[in-house]
């Protein structure tokens, strides 16, 4: 795909991920969801908060350490003002040197913030996602799947087991690797990683989604016509995040979120050639 598709991709990704976000909030509307997905939400919330409170130094150094890193290569590769030049070794140039420094200072300081601030709300998310499968996954499915009757009696195609392998492997070969990968890229580097653990996020609960619905191939399948769609939703989980009140549904919304997405990418693969699927949009009453 080149690069023009891929940017003119990102409007029906968004379009895609919110409609997801208020399917899930549909399947949510449920006393016992909401009890359990506020009581989780605090639960984690409270435990990142004394962490964060309790190491703060450290957790500034280390991301100090990488901003530094980050704007220096930026600094290398002239996206920032250079502390170097032509006329370096005159008295304009070492005059210079001081506000470009400042400059360069600045930019990793607000960089600092920034990398403390979504490592504070990532961690927050990648917990609530860990425990999510064993409190409300199952009842969040369940709510899910009834929108889709005809996925509900579908049947798994033959499995492929290369495929399956990649389709289980994958989420955790990115999370291992990709990391690394984001960050020799640079500039980028920040940006990159932010998509990558939105991505994988949403990713890792896709397996317990299509259980039993799909075979690792066909799941592979739903998974790559959903590829956009599940980074633009895993960016707006981590801004509901922030949301004070709104994000006590976080769990149960990322939960739902990724039924939904699964399913539709799923209904998708099931529709003939250049067959609309079926429109989940409308959100009545529950």
């Amino acid at each position: 795909m080149s690069l023009k598709s891929r940017f003119l991709a990102i409007g029906p990704a968004f379009g895609e991920a919110f409609i997801c976000l208020g399917l899930a909030l549909r399947s949510s509307l449920r006393p016992g969801i909401l009890l359990r997905s506020s009581g989780l939400c605090l639960l984690m919330f409270s435990l990142w908060t004394w962490a964060f409170y309790a190491h703060f130094e450290l957790i500034a150094q280390a991301a100090g350490l990488l901003s530094l890193f980050v704007v220096y290569g930026a600094a290398v590769l002239g996206f920032l003002p250079s502390l170097g030049g032509g006329a370096s070794a005159s008295i304009s140039g070492m005059a210079g040197i001081g506000p470009a420094l400042a400059m360069l200072v600045m930019y990793a300081a607000l960089l600092t913030v920034a990398m403390i601030v979504v490592l504070y709300v990532g961690l927050i998310v990648l917990s609530i996602r860990l425990a999510l499968r064993w409190v409300l996954m199952s009842s969040l499915r369940e709510r899910a799947l009834k929108q889709y009757p005809q996925l509900a009696q579908r049947t798994p195609g033959d499995g492929n087991l290369l495929q399956a392998g990649r389709f289980h492997l994958g989420p955790w070969l990115g999370i291992g690797i990709g990391p690394l990968l984001c960050l020799a890229v640079p500039v980028l580097n920040g940006v990159l990683l932010l998509l990558l653990l939105a991505y994988l996020n949403v990713r890792f609960l896709v397996p317990a989604a299509l259980s039993g619905l799909a075979s690792g191939a066909e799941q592979m399948q739903a998974v790559r016509k959903q590829r956009g769609a599940t980074i633009a939703f895993g960016l707006l989980i981590l801004l509901l995040a922030l949301v004070p009140v709104l994000n006590l549904l976080l769990p149960a919304l990322l939960g739902a979120g990724s039924c939904h997405l699964a399913y539709r990418g799923l209904d998708r693969l099931d529709s003939p050639a250049g067959a609309a699927c079926m429109p989940q949009v409308s959100l009545p009453a529950p």
